[in-house]
């Protein structure tokens, strides 16, 4: 019999903690895991329905805000499939679905479940309260948790001084990528950059974020406004959708910027337009540590990025990019006119970034290898 595994996130949006999902999911196919998936809906749903069929379920009560009636709706949910289906292992991802997912867990009587940090839910720029709380959901829910996986160092740091389970349960393991993203030959690039309205003497300052306050990316157009004065051949790509795009409109309009940041919107070539940018930015205020980051940097492109959480275990100041604090709009885009200005600097860090994430712990095979030895591990353990 294989071992039943149901995977929770909340939202099937195209973010980084989704596209892991789904890597481990496909890595588990075949005779000796069941994988099983609820969501609430979102983009990736129809490419997780081909690759699961009616092991898709979709539950309307998973909401990223806190909603009383509809997390409660949301657990009875969840108890009833993993119980009807015999579900073995519960793998949660995300703060939200990690503390509805692993309560019903608790309640289904799973003996092996394990959740997933993609950064943590709490953060400086919560509320006290609101912070508090989730933080002792955090505790509360760590309790009947088998093992925590964290994608950074840096929330295993944090976890631990909060006295977020024990040491034991944690283990690290990165959230792999792909070697060679996009192979892409000039002419393509040069046909790529039209169809986006770029002529092939501008300079692209890029980012890859989901349009809401954690990614903060109007911080992005408030450097584009910054940078657009002195650098009238900059150009700046805004790739992903959300709830702030309608201010992120307003912005570009107050600033005149309309014809110099375009908004792509979500893309499947995002590996292809990546080989375009120049320059790669990061405004998020917290983070685990994105998909996009690494991707950006297998690709060869210099970041400038504000310093939070797992964002210095890759980005080394000075090295393959430049740091700064968060919400020093001045500062970051200081950084950014910096490397703008001299194409070896960038070519230079570039370089070395593609060094630094050269490693196996960076690769999607290791990472996919690591998450099935610990299935197998704690179901050999449960059944023993």
């Amino acid at each position: 019999m294989p071992i039943k595994i149901l995977f929770i996130i909340t939202r099937l949006e195209l973010g980084g903690a989704q596209k892991n999902v789904l890597d481990i999911i496909s890595s588990l196919e075949g005779s000796e895991f069941e994988a099983h998936l609820i969501s609430s809906d979102g983009l990736l749903a129809q490419k997780a329905r081909a690759i699961l069929g009616p092991r898709l379920k979709i539950v309307s009560y998973l909401k990223c805000a806190p909603d009383p009636v509809s997390d409660i709706l949301a657990v009875f949910s969840l108890v009833s499939y993993m119980k009807s289906n015999s579900i073995d292992i519960v793998h949660t991802h995300s703060s939200k679905a990690g503390i509805v997912g692993r309560l019903a867990a608790k309640l289904a009587g799973v003996r092996v479940v394990i959740h997933t940090v993609h950064g943590w839910g709490f953060h400086d720029h919560l509320r006290g309260f609101l912070n508090n709380f989730y933080i002792f959901l955090e505790k509360k829910a760590a309790e009947f948790t088998t093992r925590i996986v964290a994608v950074s160092e840096s929330d295993i740091i944090k976890g631990l001084a909060l006295k977020i389970g024990a040491e034991d349960k944690y283990v690290f393991i990165r959230c792999g990528i792909e070697r060679a993203l996009a192979l892409i030959s000039p002419n393509e690039i040069l046909a790529k950059r039209r169809s986006l309205g770029l002529s092939s003497d501008d300079l692209v300052v890029g980012m890859v974020a989901c349009f809401k306050p954690q990614k903060n990316p109007v911080d992005f157009v408030k450097c584009a406004a910054l940078i657009s004065d002195t650098y009238p051949e900059a150009k700046f790509l805004l790739i992903g959708d959300g709830v702030l795009r309608g201010r992120i409109e307003r912005a570009l309009e107050e600033k005149g910027l309309k014809d110099r940041v375009f908004l792509l919107g979500w893309r499947k070539d995002v590996g292809e337009i990546l080989t375009l940018m120049d320059v790669f930015v990061l405004t998020s205020l917290w983070e685990g540590l994105p998909l996009a980051l690494l991707e950006a940097i297998e690709t060869g492109l210099p970041v400038a990025a504000y310093d939070i959480c797992g964002i210095g275990e890759v980005v080394k100041d000075g090295v393959n990019g430049f740091l700064s604090r968060p919400g020093d709009v001045a500062g970051l885009s200081s950084k950014i006119k910096l490397l703008l200005l001299n194409q070896g600097l960038r070519k230079r860090m570039g370089n070395m970034g593609r060094y630094i994430i050269s490693g196996e712990e960076f690769t999607l095979k290791n990472s996919m290898k690591r998450m099935q030895s610990i299935y197998r591990l704690e179901f050999k353990r449960r059944a023993g």
